[in-house]
């Protein structure tokens, strides 16, 4: 699995969110347009820990969603705009196929560390929804 790691200063790489092994692996597309820098780093990867619901897009609190997969690692995103900016990613059309894990145990404390930022009412709820394979520690 490719990862994400510079010999330069200042780098960031990330650690792995799921604990064990990933007990399913699907092809989710991605729709880039959903995602702001939370999501994308500074290089136009996006963080292992995002979650997504089954059509490519983030939890919304919208009904009925539950998180269908979990990135498992940086994946690349071939971005237009390096860095991206929220009104760059906002505007951006592409979808993107990623692998992503649909089933296992994530590590919620790595998870949100990888992301900088906490997961959110939306996504906390998603992922105790009927429908997810995805167990969430609690710390």
């Amino acid at each position: 699995m490719p990862m994400n790691v510079k010999k330069t200063v200042g780098t960031t790489t990330y650690a792995p969110v799921f604990i064990g092994m990933v007990l399913g692996m699907q092809q989710v597309v991605v729709d880039i347009s959903e995602l702001t820098t939370d999501e994308v780093d500074a290089d136009g990867w996006l963080k292992p820990g995002v979650a997504f619901k089954k059509d490519g897009t983030l939890c919304d609190g919208t009904g009925g969603e539950f998180v269908y997969a979990v990135n498992p690692e940086p994946q690349k995103l071939f971005l237009a705009t390096v860095p991206p900016t929220n009104a760059s990613l906002a505007a951006d059309t592409s979808t993107i196929p990623l692998g992503m894990g649909t089933g296992g145990e994530v590590n919620r404390d790595i998870a949100e560390d990888n992301m900088g930022r906490a997961y959110n009412a939306n996504e906390l709820a998603a992922f105790n929804a009927a429908g997810s394979m995805i167990h969430l520690t609690n710390t």
